[in-house]
């Protein structure tokens, strides 16, 4: 069993860094508790949006423990496979208007909500309108953009937020002390930053660092597995932006561009923007807000500018769905050297 696997949360108690989700959550639950006779009167539809790896379908599994809803009451499906056809969508929803085996609810856990076609998601709208009473609707997605408007609009969204670096090294280390293993946090703030603000995928390197080379993990074998830090790889990518420089930069795009998330990108310019403004940063911004960073936007300033973030977010269609990123990097990052 994975390191995710056997410390995923099985209680509210055990979800941290999702407070403000689990309190709208539990109040729900609650009321549900309080009165037996509750079927209608609770919001039957959720839309859980946020990063990949941070919960949402641990959370939403939680959710419907807590409603009261068995195992045999639970269906959770996978959009990018089992309902993307029409087909599979209108067995779907035909087997909603058939009555709970033990509970009071029906919950369907959508993961991967955005694959959807649009067929499916036309005659999921249709259900989603007037759901049966006893059936409750969670949709998780990382994209609730590619959705339709008038299925967000049809649910009560439960934004999810990333984990900061910190976070993360706080839940790698309780990890390890339940294992018995002894790593020190300088090791783990490195897993961390190559996470991807990832709860999952923060477990997932922890796991391989293991496998390879257990707890006497020295910093040069980390360096040796991840290369470069993810944060070395953002500066460096925008220094190559900043100074205009196409051959480095296209050389710096084939060795790295699988360590680049576009949003993460997005978030390194939108901080830089305040920084610049000496606008006081949310917690999450400040977990970008390291020294070399500070440097950085210090030394090349102009380019954390609102034209600069308007012209990348502007391309952020492009990243959604390709099969080739890198050709896409290529497209959207050498276009702004060559053009702004």
């Amino acid at each position: 069993m994975s390191l995710y696997t056997k410390h995923r949360p099985h209680s509210f108690d055990d979800v941290h860094g999702q407070e403000t989700a689990i309190a709208y959550l539990r109040s729900i639950a609650d009321k549900v508790s309080a009165d037996k006779h509750v079927v209608d009167d609770i919001p039957h539809a959720y839309l859980f949006c946020g990063g990949h790896g941070i919960g949402k379908t641990t959370l939403a599994r939680i959710f419907a423990r807590e409603l009261g809803t068995t195992p045999d009451d639970t269906y959770e499906l996978d959009a990018a496979s089992t309902s993307r056809k029409i087909d599979d969508m209108r067995a779907l929803i035909e087997s909603m208007y058939t009555l709970p085996i033990l509970s009071k609810y029906k919950v369907y856990i959508l993961d991967e909500a955005h694959a959807l076609t649009k067929d499916s998601s036309n005659a999921f709208l249709k259900t989603l309108e007037e759901p049966p009473k006893h059936v409750i609707f969670i949709l998780c997605t990382t994209d609730p953009d590619k959705l339709l408007p008038t299925i967000r609009s049809r649910c009560n969204v439960v934004e999810f937020r990333r984990p900061t670096t910190d976070e993360l090294v706080d839940r790698l280390h309780a990890v390890c002390e339940r294992e018995n293993l002894t790593i020190s946090k300088d090791i783990l703030a490195t897993i961390a930053t190559h996470a991807n603000r990832s709860y999952r995928d923060a477990l997932t390197h922890l796991e391989k660092v293991l496998y390879t080379y257990g707890e006497d993990v020295t910093a040069e074998d980390l360096e040796v597995m991840f290369g470069a830090t993810r944060e070395e790889v953002y500066l460096t990518l925008i220094e190559h932006l900043s100074k205009k420089e196409m051959d480095p930069l296209l050389t710096f795009l084939q060795a790295h561009y699988k360590m680049i998330h576009y949003s993460t990108f997005l978030d390194y310019l939108r901080v830089g923007i305040l920084l610049r403004q000496k606008t006081p940063l949310s917690q999450d911004s400040q977990a970008l807000n390291s020294e070399s960073f500070s440097d950085l936007v210090s030394t090349h300033g102009d380019f954390f500018s609102s034209a600069n973030l308007l012209f990348f977010l502007e391309r952020v269609h492009l990243v959604r769905g390709s099969h080739d990123t890198l050709s896409v990097y290529i497209a959207i990052f050498g276009s702004f050297v060559e053009t702004v």
